[in-house]
């Protein structure tokens, strides 16, 4: 085995498997979270959110996009589901004919709030529950470090 700053690459794949592992469960339990009681997904949930937060008044499709740090394609898909399963309402932008406004349904609205609080709950049973503050701060700081580290890669 190598040494790459000071890790080995048993190290380096034990930290990959922890890591997939990890990703794939917290995702799963997420997933059945959302769809048990709410019958959204976790896709559903970025997007939720953040309309959630803007009340009555919505979002243009593209600030959507940005707060979810999605793309605009995908953002688009995205909301033709929902709006099919009516949660959102899409019109054309008053200010910017070119813009699009969503905004939550009062079924959105609903789906949203039952969303947030079960993923609150997810988030104390997982993570808040489970990490002693230090290890809390630990995990956010790690996060930042490694997301900073993947939005180096991608530039």
């Amino acid at each position: 085995m190598t040494a790459v700053q000071g890790r080995t690459v048993a190290d380096e794949d034990a930290a990959w498997r922890v890591f997939l592992g990890m990703s794939r469960d917290w995702f799963i339990v997420m997933e059945r979270a959302l769809g048990q009681a709410t019958d959204a997904s976790v896709a559903d949930l970025e997007l939720l959110e953040p309309l959630l937060d803007a009340g009555e008044s919505g979002l243009r499709a593209k600030d959507l996009a940005a707060a979810a740090e999605w793309q605009d394609s995908r953002v688009s898909h995205q909301l033709r589901r929902m709006e099919q399963r009516g949660l959102v309402a899409r019109a054309r932008d008053r200010d910017d004919a070119r813009g699009t406004m969503v905004r939550l349904t009062d079924a959105g609205v609903r789906c949203a709030e039952r969303a947030r609080a079960t993923r609150r709950q997810v988030v104390h049973q997982i993570i808040l529950d489970v990490l002693e503050p230090e290890q809390l701060t630990a995990l956010v700081d790690s996060a930042a470090r490694i997301r900073a580290a993947v939005a180096d890669a991608q530039s």
